[in-house]
């Protein structure tokens, strides 16, 4: 709490000093027209018609953050109350909604998967982003992925105008501490049709802590330091009659490693041992592998508008990504040596189609509808001349084979669903949905990699094969709301809603220990230890989630707040030697409050905060409730800006605050100790200035130079070290401060 009141405090009494006291006209959008969403429903909406918690991100704010220089998983965590703070990495493993796993969708398409690689926030520019509509709290209407909300990316449509955008980002600590960014887009609207092309292109080289030195590179989930990220993307609408029409998008991402810089360990990869000198990021590496992520999506949307007397909407749409991972070592059991180099290779594909009917009677709102998709997952796990990768401080990378990183898989859904709203009178509405769900899960046989890795380098001849097969799931999850008008501009909610988790079948199925090589050199599987559908079918996980909910909207004050629990009996846990999964039957869960208040003080000054504070729980062997551990907790937070809005001059002024996380390992197992992460504070600057054509934008981040370890280097040391190395390895700092110089225009 004193992290809260302090980053309040400084973001107020920074404020007049920065800001003239002279008033002029507000020029933000007017608060009396409807805000209406269409991921709540399934249909379009009023926010003051829902029973929950959502949140919808507008242009302006989208602009504000990313012109600043802020990365978009942060900026994202900047505006929406229950979405815990970024990486500034790749990553965004243990980004959590209300505690809990989130779904991100790009128009409508789904970026989850069962295997659940945290790259969802690694999908695309900001640039080619018109606005975010959020859930908060687990839906039915979307079934699994979606217990800790739901993000919703909107993107742009063509409108007849053009931009241009331009910026470059450092913080002089270094002669190649520079990010820079281009983008630019056509478009074009008439009668019949409209379209947009957009490029948009990125690059970051060094990055440094508040301390001016160089950000440790992260070997393990990937960092960003020499990358360079390409978002093409165009859209048309084709409006066939005054009831038809139709839509269709493609894009295509790839955010990619330089190829040129690598991580050096040190002479001999010293600092593998402990010896961290000379460790850091060079220029030299050899590798065929390096850290990427790429990413296709094909959408097309055909809409009815009086299809028998209702909205009809077929959506249809095709995903693939590949994911590649940096090159690191891996020592042996007793840490004196390296046991192997290597990296994995993952790759998804999905395809699906959604069918929405939506009809509109006086009081009665319908939506039902069909959902279909499939996915297909395989990965690779290369390994690389472990003498050569060492001598050269692990950059020089010479591939010798590669094996199966996991079970292959492929997971088919098929479900109804139905949504009813029912104004009961004029000041009472409920709401209630049902969505049925039945998944097949079929994994292929696998060679655990111990084996196949034994085949490759010819010390055995043959092995096992841990059998594959296919299990069926059958879900049925309901929600229920009521929203009750108190006066015409506030409301209270009420809302019960489950969701389903089908957890990452990957890191679950084809665990086996092999018995030595035969005379033959043939590897049996050792009895009784083997994980496969056969013996030991994945549990699906549901979550039951309940909350309350205010809010309010009226010409200078809009507010909104929530309490909420969710509950699972069921919890996820993850064996800290292998990094693969288990599902226990322990009860985990997650109570919190959010909320958002924003206050026009005056026609020129504006306020805002937004907090969530959270706690998740999970019972102990005694049946106690202690806090999970904070490789997988959120942690609380609170954001808080003041912002002045001048005739040439625009200012704002924002703090993040993320409290210290800390966690009851001990109550779990005696030999634990418990573990923590620190919290923290950070302000930024943010000032824009319209000219005659365009406007310049110049801000900075990380005001006060603080220096920290983010949320995932923290986890990133507990997952990784001493296996992998010395905590110094992993031990991932916050960008320093940092100026961010930024041109745009439309036109």
């Amino acid at each position: 709490m004193k992290k809260t009141l302090l980053s309040l405090a400084i973001t107020s009494s920074i404020a007049p000093f920065l800001f003239s006291s002279v008033a002029i006209a507000h020029q933000s959008a007017d608060k009396n027209i409807e805000r209406v969403v269409v991921t709540a429903n399934r249909t379009q909406t009023a926010i003051s018609d829902i029973a929950g918690t959502v949140w919808l991100v507008d242009l302006e704010q989208i602009e504000t953050q990313i012109n600043a220089g802020v990365d978009f998983k942060n900026a994202l965590a900047q505006l929406i109350p229950s979405l815990d703070l970024g990486s500034q990495s790749r990553t965004n493993y243990s980004q959590n909604m209300r505690g809990r796993p989130m779904m991100v969708m790009i128009d409508g398409v789904s970026l989850n998967s069962s295997r659940g690689i945290s790259r969802h926030l690694d999908a695309i520019d900001p640039f080619n982003v018109a606005r975010i509509e959020v859930i908060s709290g687990s839906t039915a209407v979307y079934g699994g992925g979606s217990i800790g909300g739901v993000i919703n990316i909107i993107t742009k449509e063509g409108d007849g105008n053009h931009e241009f955008n331009v910026g470059i980002k450092s913080g002089f600590a270094g002669h190649d501490d520079l990010g820079t960014n281009l983008a630019a887009a056509t478009s074009w609207k008439n009668a019949r049709s409209k379209g947009r092309v957009s490029l948009a292109y990125s690059q970051i080289d060094a990055m440094h802590d508040g301390n001016g030195d160089p950000i440790m590179m992260d070997t393990t989930q990937s960092g960003l330091q020499y990358t360079q990220s390409l978002d093409l993307m165009a859209s048309t609408t084709f409006k066939i009659n005054q009831q038809q029409s139709i839509s269709m998008l493609g894009q295509y991402y790839n955010n990619e490693s330089d190829g040129k810089h690598g991580l050096y360990f040190g002479d001999n990869s010293g600092s593998l041992f402990g010896d961290m000198t000379g460790v850091g990021i060079r220029a030299g590496l050899e590798s065929e592998h390096v850290p990427q992520t790429k990413r296709s999506l094909f959408n097309v949307d055909y809409q009815h508008l009086d299809f028998f007397g209702h909205n009809l909407n077929i959506q249809a749409f095709m995903r693939s990504e590949d994911f590649d991972f940096y090159p690191r070592p891996r020592l042996n059991s007793t840490q004196d040596a390296i046991s192997s180099f290597s990296s994995s290779e993952q790759s998804t594909d999905a395809y699906g189609f959604k069918f929405v009917l939506n009809k509109k009677w006086q009081a009665v709102d319908l939506a039902y509808g069909f959902d279909y998709d499939s996915e297909e997952f395989e990965a690779l796990q290369t390994y690389y001349d472990p003498t050569i990768a060492q001598a050269s401080g692990g950059l020089t990378i010479q591939s010798l084979f590669s094996v199966d990183r996991y079970p292959g898989f492929e997971v088919d859904s098929k479900a109804f669903f139905a949504q009813l709203s029912w104004q009961v009178i004029d000041s009472l509405s409920l709401s209630a949905g049902m969505r049925q769900q039945r998944m097949n899960n079929t994994v292929s046989d696998f060679v655990a990699g111990s084996a196949s890795t034994q085949i490759a380098q010819n010390t055995a001849q043959s092995a096992d094969a841990i059998s594959g097969g296919s299990t069926d799931y059958d879900v049925t999850l309901f929600n229920l709301g009521a929203v009750f008008d108190i006066t015409d501009n506030q409301q209270i909610w009420t809302n019960f809603a489950q969701a389903f988790e089908l957890p990452n079948v990957a890191k679950y199925y084809g665990k086996g220990k092999y018995l030595p090589a035969d005379a033959n050199g043939h590897l049996a599987l050792q009895e009784g230890s083997t994980v496969s559908i056969g013996n030991s079918r994945l549990k699906g996980i549901k979550t039951d989630s309940y909350e309350l909910g205010w809010r309010f909207n009226n010409e200078d004050l809009t507010a909104q707040v929530s309490v909420y629990q969710s509950q699972s009996d069921q919890s996820i846990v993850t064996n800290r030697k292998t990094l693969l999964i288990d599902v226990k039957e322990s009860p985990l869960r997650t109570r919190g409050i959010e909320g958002q208040i924003d206050y026009d003080i005056n026609t020129a000054f504006r306020l805002g905060v937004n907090a969530h504070f959270v706690r998740g729980q999970s019972k102990t062997a005694q049946g106690d409730w202690a806090k999970i551990d904070v490789t997988k907790a959120s942690s609380s937070k609170f954001t808080s800006y003041v912002a002045w809005q001048g005739d040439t001059l625009n200012v704002r002024l924002q703090s993040k605050t993320m409290f210290d996380l800390k966690d009851d390992g001990s109550k779990f197992n005696a030999k634990k100790a418990d573990r923590q992460i620190d919290g923290y504070t950070e302000l930024d600057l943010i000032v824009n200035y319209p000219l005659s054509t365009g406007t310049i934008n110049f801000a900075v981040t990380n005001l006060l130079d603080k220096t920290y370890t983010t949320q995932w280097g923290k986890r990133a040391i507990y997952f990784y070290s001493p296996g992998y190395g010395p905590e110094a390895l992993y031990d991932h700092k916050a960008r320093g401060r940092s100026f961010n110089l930024n041109y745009s225009v439309k036109f």
